[in-house]
Formats: C-alpha cells, sequence, structure tokens
C-alpha cells in the first residue's frame, strides 16, 4: 500500500522502494533491488487493473477508495494500534517514522487510543436492552418499540458506509444511528403526551436508557483514529450521491471484461486504476526547455478557466510561471456534459494533487516517439476542491435526476450512470490520447493547450508552490465554524480592478475603505492610467474571501507577492462568489442550539442560496413561555445576499412588513459618495427588535442535513435582501423576500420547532408598542446611508 501512495503521488519507483529497505516484513535476507523492483511493477499494474481494491478486500475492510492515501492511512490506524499495545508509545513512533515514512504525517492521532480497544466489552442497544428488561422492562419496551420505528434512518446509514467489512466500525456506526433514530421518537411522543399521562413517566426512563447508551455509542468512537470517524460521520444526500458517482464510475472503468467487448470504453480520460493521471507532451523546441525547467522548478497549483461561450467546458489550468528559464503553460480541458469527464472532476476533487507524466517528442516527421523525462505533482487547494466538487456534482446530477435523490445499492452504485458511462464510447482528448490518460493537446479545436511563455518579465518561484492540503475536516465541521464574537464586525469588499496601462490583468483584493478609495490609493505616480472599479461584493470577512480567490485562481496569478491575475472578469466574479459562499455561507455558522447575538455596531452579509429559507420568531409578551413565528422569508436566487446591521436606537429601523414608513426605501442605493454605483437590487427590508431570532434554513444537501443558523438581536436591527438576479412570479410581480414560492420541508419545520424550545433572550421589545406605551417608535429617526455604510463618509481610512 505505501508503494500504491508514492505512484499515486508520482514519486520515482526508488523513492517507491526505500521505504521498505530493512522492513521487518521481510525475512532476512534482505530482498535485492531487483526484487524489489518486480514488486513495484506488480503494484503498478496491479493498481491499473484493480484499482487495490482487491488487497483491501483481503485486509478486511471492503472498501474500495478514491485515493490510495485513505486506505493506507485506515490501516495505519489498525496497525498503530495493536502495535501500541506491544511495544512503547515511543517505539511505535519510531517505527512509524522508519517502516512507514510518516514524517509528514500526525503520528500521535495514529497511536492515540486504540480502535479495537472499547469493543470486546461494548454493548449495543439491543443488548442493553435485555439486561434493563429485569431492571425496568416498561422503560425497554418503549424504547425496543422505538427502534422499530428507526428502520428507515438505520438503512439510509447502512447504505452510504463505504467500508462495509470493517465490523467495529459497522456496529458503532449502526448502533447510534438506530439510537439517534430512537430518541428523535421518543422525545416526539413525550411532546404529544400530556404531563399527568400515564406513560410519560415511562416515555422519560426511556430516554435516559437511550442517553446513556448514546454516551457509550461517544465514548467508543472516541477512541478510533481520525480516519475510522471520518467513516462513521453521517452522509448526506448530497455526499452519498457523489459517492456513489465516484463507486460506479471506478466500477465501471475497472471493469476489463466489459471493456474486452467494448474496446471503445478502454479510454477513461485520465484516471489510473484510482488515480487521476495527467500528462504533458513537448514537441517544440521552447515547450522542450519549458517542460524541463518545469521538471527541475515544480509549477502551480490548479486553477480554473470558462469560457462564457462554451458553458459546458471547465478547463483546468497549470503553470510555471517564467523565470530564469520559460515559463508553462499547461490546459486540461473537460466536457462537463461527458459523464466519464465530470466523474474524473469529481474523482480529483477528492485527491491533495495529481501527478503530470512530462514527455519529449523525438524522432523525425514519419516516426514519432514520446521520451518521458519526469513526473510532476500538481497540488490541488482546498479551494478548487469544492469548486470542481459543486460543478461536477450538478452536471452528474442532470445527467441522472432520478439518483440524486433516490438511494443506490453502495456495492454496485448507479445504474442510470452506468448506462450513461457505456454510452459515452471514447474520451479522447485532440489526438493524443491513451488508455487512462488525459493529454494537454488540441480539444474541439480549441488550440494552444500547451505552450512556452517566453514574453512575460521573469519573476521568482518563491510562493508559488507553497499550497495548503485539504485534510479531513469538512466544510461543516463545528470546530471550524465560526460565531459573532464580541468584536463588532465591520462591512468591507472584495473587488475587481484592471488599469488600462496592463489591459490583460485584473487586481482582485479587498478593502475596508470604498472600493474607489482603493483605487485612488493605487493610482498614484507609479502607473500612467487611474485604476478602475469592475467589480465588488460586500463582506463582513473580507480578508479571508480575498485568500480563498487569490488560492482558487493562484496558476493565473502574475507574480506570488503580487495581486494581479491574468484571468477573464467573468471567471474572476464566479470565483469571487463561490469562495463568499464557501467562507461566509451557512456552513460556516456555529448552527444551532448555537445562538449568535446580535449586539449594536454589528454587520453581518450573509450570502444565500436559492430556496434557502428564514423563520422570525419572538415572544409575544415578557412573561411568555414560548415564541411564535411571526414571518418566513426566502431567498429565490444564487448569490443574493442578507445584510443585517444591528443598532441601538428603534427609530433607525424600518420593515416593509410591519407597514412602518419608510420600509419600501433603499437605505444605501449607491455604493459610491458620487451615486453612480448602484448597490444590488434591493428586494426586501424588515426589522429586528430586542429578543427576535432570526432561523436561518437549508436542506439543499437532503432532509437528513437540514442545517439552522440561529440569529439573536440584543437591541434592533435593519435587516435587508438584495439580488442582482431578480427573480419574477408568473403574474410579473418580482419576488420580495417575504415572497414564498414552496412551503418549508419538514425539515425545516423541525429545526424551527428546536428553535421555539430555546431558552428566552436575554433582552426584549415590543413589536408593536401602543400609544399608551412609554416605549420609543420605530422608524422615527430614519438614517442617511453613511449610518449604514459608515465608508460612504470617510475619506482617510487604512485601505489593503
Amino acid at each position: 500500500m505505501r508503494i500504491a501512495v508514492l505512484q499515486g503521488r508520482g514519486q520515482p519507483a526508488l523513492e517507491s522502494l526505500t521505504p521498505l529497505i530493512g522492513s521487518p516484513m521481510f525475512t532476512s535476507p534482505e530482498p535485492s533491488p531487483d526484487e524489489l523492483s518486480e514488486l513495484v511493477k506488480d503494484v503498478h499494474r496491479r493498481m491499473e487493473q484493480d484499482g487495490v481494491a482487491g488487497w483491501v478486500l483481503l485486509l478486511g475492510l471492503g472498501l474500495r477508495v478514491e485515493s490510495p492515501e485513505s486506505t493506507y492511512r485506515l490501516l495505519l490506524c489498525a496497525w498503530a494500534g495493536q502495535r501500541a499495545g506491544m511495544v512503547s508509545e515511543s517505539e511505535v513512533r519510531r517505527e512509524l517514522k522508519r517502516y512507514w515514512a510518516l514524517e509528514d504525517l500526525e503520528t500521535a492521532d495514529l497511536i492515540a487510543p486504540h480502535s479495537l480497544a472499547p469493543l470486546p466489552a461494548y454493548l449495543d442497544i439491543h443488548s442493553r436492552l435485555r439486561v434493563h428488561f429485569n431492571s425496568d422492562p416498561q422503560a425497554a419496551n418503549f424504547v425496543a418499540l422505538s427502534l422499530l420505528k428507526t428502520d428507515a434512518t438505520h438503512d439510509r446509514w447502512l447504505n452510504g458506509f463505504p467500508a462495509y467489512k470493517a465490523d467495529h466500525l459497522r456496529l458503532l456506526g449502526s448502533d447510534k444511528a438506530q439510537c439517534d433514530g430512537s430518541l428523535a421518537y421518543l422525545r416526539m411522543a413525550i411532546e404529544r403526551l400530556d404531563s399527568d399521562h400515564e406513560l410519560r413517566p415511562i416515555a422519560l426512563r426511556a430516554v435516559a436508557l437511550v442517553e446513556e447508551q448514546l454516551a457509550h455509542v461517544s465514548a467508543a468512537i472516541k477512541s478510533l483514529g481520525t480516519t475510522e470517524q471520518d467513516l462513521l460521520r453521517p452522509r448526506s444526500a448530497e455526499k452519498s450521491f457523489r459517492d456513489g458517482c465516484v463507486l460506479t464510475f471506478l466500477n465501471w472503468s475497472l471493469d476489463r471484461e466489459a471493456h474486452t467487448h467494448h474496446p471503445d470504453l478502454q479510454a477513461v480520460h485520465g484516471t489510473w486504476g484510482p488515480v487521476p493521471w495527467w500528462s504533458l507532451t513537448a514537441r517544440h523546441s521552447d515547450e522542450v526547455e519549458a517542460t524541463m525547467a518545469s521538471r527541475d522548478e515544480g509549477v502551480l497549483p490548479l486553477s480554473i478557466e470558462m469560457d462564457p461561450a462554451e458553458p459546458t467546458l471547465l478547463t483546468l489550468v497549470c503553470r510555471k510561471p517564467r523565470t530564469e528559464t520559460p515559463g508553462l503553460l499547461a490546459q486540461f480541458v473537460f466536457d462537463l456534459a461527458n459523464p466519464v469527464h465530470a466523474c474524473e472532476l469529481l474523482l480529483l476533487s477528492r485527491r491533495d494533487g495529481v501527478p503530470v507524466d512530462l514527455y519529449v517528442e523525438s524522432g523525425d516527421e514519419w516516426d514519432h516517439d514520446e521520451d518521458h523525462v519526469g513526473t510532476l505533482y500538481a497540488p490541488i487547494g482546498p479551494e478548487l476542491a469544492q469548486f470542481i466538487t459543486e460543478i461536477a456534482t450538478e452536471a452528474l446530477a442532470q445527467m441522472v435526476p432520478t439518483s440524486r435523490s433516490q438511494g443506490y445499492d453502495i456495492h454496485e452504485g448507479i445504474p442510470a450512470l452506468t448506462e450513461a458511462l457505456q454510452r459515452t464510447g471514447r474520451a479522447l482528448v485532440g489526438d493524443y490520447s491513451a488508455p487512462h490518460r488525459i493529454a494537454v493537446a488540441s480539444y474541439q479545436g480549441k488550440a494552444g493547450a500547451l505552450r512556452s511563455l517566453n514574453t512575460d518579465p521573469p519573476v521568482s518561484m518563491d510562493g508559488f508552490t507553497r499550497h495548503k492540503r485539504k485534510g479531513t475536516p469538512s466544510r461543516g465541521d463545528e470546530a471550524a465554524a465560526r460565531t459573532l464574537g464580541t468584536a463588532p464586525r465591520e462591512i468591507g469588499f472584495v473587488y475587481v480592478q484592471r488599469n488600462p496601462a496592463f489591459p490583460d490583468m485584473l487586481k482582485i483584493g479587498y478593502t475596508e475603505q470604498l472600493a474607489e478609495d482603493r483605487a485612488r490609493a493605487l493610482s498614484g505616480t507609479s502607473v500612467p492610467y487611474p485604476f478602475e472599479v469592475l467589480f465588488r461584493v460586500t463582506t463582513d470577512r473580507a480578508p479571508e474571501v480575498e485568500r480563498a480567490v487569490h488560492g482558487l485562481l493562484a496558476a493565473h496569478r502574475v507574480s506570488a507577492n503580487r495581486e494581479f491575475f491574468r484571468v477573464p472578469l467573468g471567471v474572476a466574479k464566479r470565483a469571487i462568489h463561490h469562495c463568499q459562499q464557501v467562507v461566509t455561507g451557512i456552513h460556516t455558522w456555529g448552527s444551532l442550539p448555537t445562538v449568535h447575538r446580535l449586539r449594536a455596531g454589528d454587520r453581518v452579509a450573509l450570502p444565500l442560496q436559492a430556496g434557502q429559507v428564514f423563520a422570525l420568531t419572538a415572544r409575544p409578551d415578557f412573561f411568555s413561555d414560548s415564541a411564535d413565528v411571526l414571518d418566513l422569508w426566502q431567498a429565490h436566487s444564487d448569490d443574493d445576499l442578507l445584510e443585517i446591521h444591528a443598532t441601538h436606537d428603534p427609530g433607525h429601523v424600518a420593515g416593509l412588513s410591519d407597514n412602518d414608513p419608510g420600509g419600501e426605501t433603499d437605505p444605501v442605493p449607491f455604493l459610491d459618495r458620487e451615486g453612480t454605483v448602484h448597490n444590488r437590487l434591493l428586494m426586501g427590508r424588515e426589522r429586528l427588535v430586542a429578543g427576535d431570532r432570526l432561523v436561518w434554513l437549508s436542506d439543499r444537501e437532503g432532509p437528513d442535513n437540514c442545517r439552522s443558523v440561529v440569529f439573536e438581536a440584543d437591541g434592533f436591527c435593519q435587516v435587508t435582501y438584495r439580488t442582482s438576479s431578480p427573480k419574477f412570479h408568473s403574474s410579473g410581480m418580482p419576488l420580495l423576500l417575504n415572497a414564498l414560492e414552496v412551503d418549508p420541508t419538514p425539515a425545516m419545520g423541525k429545526h424551527v420547532r428546536a428553535a421555539l424550545a430555546l431558552p428566552a433572550p436575554r433582552t426584549w421589545a415590543p413589536r408593536s408598542p401602543q400609544p399608551d406605551e412609554e416605549w420609543a417608535g420605530y422608524a422615527t429617526h430614519p438614517q442617511p446611508p453613511e449610518y449604514w455604510l459608515p465608508q460612504l463618509g470617510q475619506r482617510t481610512r487604512r485601505a489593503h
């Protein structure tokens, strides 16, 4: 497996052999270099033929993987756990480093408590019920009844579990899925029972029994390694669909019998076994020189390129800038209407990089040969990984729309996708494709896929080769979820600017001032023309969004220490919208039961996706025991923006739904002082008062993975909803924020009920005070635009 990992990273055979020299797995005398070379060749052959899936089955995991690294790490978890029970921790560390070359991995995680240790004494929920039948038969029977209602939930989890032969993991995951379902059923039953009902005490004891079991499950799971814990995490419908697509693709690409009868199916687009693997062939002298320099100096991470005229094509660009040697630009083109290409993109998104074989064409015009001169490893950053995940998933969902919501056999894959793959035939890229390889060449008339860069000014490679590994946490990981904190959040901008002196470049940066102020600051005597602002987005995490955009477009960067990119404006806009969603979207916020308090001075900008819902809840009076849902709002287009500006004075805020004076007026119609740059279209203006809670809901990843984020107003908040892509009702009326196209889903309703059950807010004010009450009125002191966007009233402030 170690050989397979190194081969999958493009390492030469000699480096694959090094960790094996002196390994205790070989009996004395040590094998000769020739014997080890034959072993490497055998691994290479098996990996191409069956993707090492056969080996994994023999090892008892039942895991067909898209990446050798994940299987390798899972095996090491089991090995290190058992080894740690025999020798000291320091000895395990030495062995991991000496025999398994783990200097770049987290050895502390591998040797931390051992996955098999808690299981011999572990009792699942059914075994625990048999024990409790003697002490509390009524509660045990109640739990047993609830377990009968969890079959659907349990089957969904089991059908999405990838390591079906890892018995200890299947036992824990299965038990947790059943207990979670049982607990939900029991709590719903308690809600329906009156406080004096005779079954209520029994149901409460049943809940305590299940919660006790879940505590045992959690303790056992915490003792597992990180890789094992990742396998146990519940998979959303969206992730299960992606898993099914990858599995189907691997099954199809490795089906030798089918390819024997259908030779047109042999050309898998750039996939070698379970590993995306590309090639780059230089044919002219300048290309050869640039290729050899790339081998010696390394290349940039991959970046995206899209042509609006060809919306089904996605190009991944790999570039070495010109240094003292010529630069190189390589373009790998994918057809999103081709299921083979879309599946490979999905496979690619799960890896940290892709090997690129370098070839130099030799021979005369009648006898062309290709000499292999080396292999590069092009790293894939987390921003690109998520971008191609989303675009490939959407492409595949359009090809097999019914499979996105339906289940599938985890071992067989998605039948409709298999049929689509079989209909595809050869997946050629120009005239230079070979089985299991994507080559840079012309594609459907698109010339210049590989070219030497000789005209650019030389730059340093320092800073270009660094990249952030994706690691294991998902974007929904609670450990990384944001909270408002105690310091007020400020609004900033991520912008795109251009200078007429170099029209082929765009400057992408961020500023805490107006984008026009930043442009003026840059337009000094060092440039012949002023900078012009082409685009900007509003965000409360401008530095983080900027960094993500720079990572996604790294291959287009002119110099590592400059914010200039050779990229079309449309690609820059799409990259910024994508990164704004990744950095500040609903998955980046701590979910319910966390409550995010909005204090005076806070400015929050929430990027939305079509179909997301907001539920406005409030308590009718200060002494009320529960809250009510006052209103429901809905986003109608992707990339719409909901802004929340908190203030101390109720007279500043106005709501359209509350018929407040000025509720229909745009508080910030322009984003510059001259009034020439229009803000996004205002499609809703509402207010929050002290004690209100706003529940942000999204179930785009399926009903089992509905997400909810709760904001609580400490004082008074102005809410605005803006769009760049207005939607209209069939009657021709524009869809405002409070216009519901579809009813909220049952999963959303469940989360709203949980939000209504939260403890009372820390502050409270009436939404509609009566004239005889001593409460300040709303919308009595309207504020100018610079109050809501302070940058409009400032002219000297540090910009980035």
